[in-house]
């Protein structure tokens, strides 16, 4: 009997010793893990960062409804998530008065990333077109305001996790200047990538996941020769112009990748090169409309029905303000004229080949 009280007392405390040697070592690297969210403290601020040296205030958090294309929609059980950190330099811009700077701050909440890969999306137009690249949110509050992302800029960016539901915010303030940054009191969404911050949106409550069903690109698979000549640029609208060839070279900017498929993985492609997708739309597209940028997307459709959607902001309204590129094909007779191509993509599947169409809509 004492053999057994003496192991019972072994197991008990093996676990408990471990515990505490883990939290010992949390402690020593101010990073402390919460046992249940996962959710990290913040940094102390007597440290190197220069973004963790005011207080932070905890928001106000509501309720988060996911429904559209998913398999099961319902209501986001946030104990289950942990939360991520993001910096942003909030700001507008207005074309008479430039830019109207609101704020620096510091952000942490839930990933869009995080809260959306449980529900896994089920997409109405599957049998057609399988990937997952023509998919987009609408995220809306009890307001009636919505803002848009697509699906690729959540889930399939070299950088993830900067679209985040915050709940706790801080003001990034200088050190030789007083600034009152106003922090609110309400979660929020905020988009670390955006260089204005139109998309930010107060008491978000419902996500809403949709596939593109605006026009109909009927697939045609081994279609060959894939050739396509020019692009057609379509606004809901009506308004319309077409984008012919550009044999300048001296327009041309040259990128170079790791181009990666989710499907084949590793394709060898020497570099990307050809005209700036805002040189080409700068006289046609108004890259500052707060209203484009909050709830606009623009579908790349290629000769053979294969498509991929965009937010507006992500293609004109970026912080690191590196353009999206018509990349002139190698082999035009099995690519077209031009591709869509961006050096921030992780997956190479939204660069669609032999471009036909770009359709710029909004929700």
């Amino acid at each position: 009997m004492k053999k057994e009280i003496k192991k019972f007392k072994i197991n008990v405390a093996f676990p408990l010793i471990i515990f505490g040697t883990l939290m010992l070592i949390l402690n020593s690297c101010n990073n402390i893990i919460d046992a249940f969210s996962g959710a990290s403290k913040t940094m102390e601020q007597d440290g190197n960062s220069l973004f963790h040296q005011t207080d932070e205030t905890t928001l106000k958090v509501g309720e988060l409804f996911i429904g559209g294309e998913v398999e099961e929609p319902g209501k986001v059980e946030l104990d289950d998530y942990y939360k991520r950190e993001v910096f942003i330099k909030e700001s507008t811009y207005d074309e008479s008065t430039g830019i109207n700077f609101i704020g620096a701050y510091r952000y942490r909440g839930y990933s869009l990333f995080d809260l959306l890969n449980p529900f896994n999306q089920k997409k109405k137009n599957m049998e057609a077109f399988k990937p997952a690249i023509d998919l987009y949110i609408i995220i809306e509050n009890e307001a009636g305001d919505n803002v848009v992302f697509s699906w690729s800029e959540i889930f399939h960016t070299n950088i993830p996790h900067q679209i985040i539901i915050a709940t706790e915010s801080a003001p990034i303030v200088p050190h030789r200047k007083e600034v009152d940054y106003i922090v609110g009191d309400t979660w929020k969404v905020v988009a670390a990538n955006d260089l204005f911050s139109y998309r930010t949106l107060e008491n978000p409550s419902k996500i809403t996941v949709l596939s593109f069903d605006k026009k109909d690109y009927p697939i045609q698979k081994g279609l060959s020769p894939m050739y396509s000549p020019d692009i057609k640029v379509v606004f809901e609208d009506g308004r319309n112009f077409t984008i012919n060839e550009i044999t300048d070279t001296t327009t041309y900017t040259r990128y170079y990748a790791s181009f990666y498929g989710m499907g084949m993985g590793f394709h060898e492609v020497p570099y990307f090169q050809g005209p700036l997708l805002n040189d080409l739309l700068k006289d046609s597209v108004n890259f500052f409309d707060p209203e484009w940028i909050r709830n606009g997307l623009v579908c790349f459709s290629g000769q053979d029905g294969y498509r991929s959607i965009y937010s507006f902001s992500e293609l004109f309204n970026r912080t690191d303000q590196v353009s999206h590129m018509l990349s002139v094909a190698f082999d035009k007779m099995d690519g077209g004229y031009y591709r869509i191509f961006h050096p921030a993509e992780f997956y190479a599947d939204r660069s669609v080949k032999s471009l036909k169409e770009m359709y710029f809509f909004k929700e």
